[in-house]
Parts: structure tokens; sequence; C-alpha cells
């Protein structure tokens, strides 16, 4: 039976250099630019991100106090270079659906496709 515990951060190399350079990224950052991936605005204050929702739980069945939490991106994806760091910041719904960025350019901020429909509610990964 595979091992269905989660990997850490740490363990997936997004560790305490990572959370720093996500700190560091958020100094930096100005309300209201736009999502590379989505073009839509982030905010710092994750209750304004568009992919916050308040309802939210984690497996455990507690409260996410990470929902539209802006995630650090690395636009150089790790998959292709270890000593990538992240150099961005996305929405964490965008960053889910970035993946290893071989769809760059199926962004919704390019192919003005919605990555959510009304009836079928927000879709991780934008296809038809």
């Amino acid at each position: 039976m595979p091992n269905r515990t989660p990997r850490t951060t740490t363990q997936k190399r997004l560790g305490h250099d990572h959370q720093q350079q996500r700190d560091r990224l958020l100094t930096r950052h100005i309300d209201g630019q736009p999502c590379w991936w989505c073009a839509r605005p982030m905010y710092r204050d994750r209750t304004r991100n568009w992919d916050h929702n308040p309802n939210a739980t984690r497996r455990d069945g507690k409260p996410d106090t990470t929902s539209g939490s802006l995630a650090a991106d690395h636009s150089v994806a790790r998959t292709q270079s270890t000593t990538s760091r992240a150099d961005r910041l996305l929405h964490g719904t965008c960053n889910k659906q970035r993946q290893g960025g071989h769809r760059d350019d199926e962004r919704p901020a390019l192919t003005n496709r919605p990555d959510a429909d009304p009836a079928l509610g927000t879709r991780i990964f934008n296809w038809p």
C-alpha cells in the first residue's frame, strides 16, 4: 500500500529558505498587482484574494487558515532547475494550476478563459 502521508515542505525542498524567500516577496509586494497566471489582483490580506474560501477545511477537519494565501512561485520550475528560487507571487490556486510550468502558454491571463464556472465552481485544471 502506498504511503499517503503528505510530504512536509522541507521534504519538497520548500523549507525554511523558501519560506524566507516568500516573506521577502511579500515585503516587496504592492497590493493590487496582477497575478502572472490569472491577471487578477493579489493582496497580502488573504481574505481579499479571489481564491479565499472562508469555509475551507483541512483534511483533519480543522479550518484551513491558508485559503487565499499568496504562494511563492518559481518562474523556472524546480523540475527543470534544482537551484531555482521563488521569484514571484501567485494566488495559491493559480500556483497549483500552473504545476510544473508545462502549460504556461495556456494560462487564463493569455487565453481570457475563466478558471471558474458558476455552475461547477473553481476548476483546479482549466480544461474545457
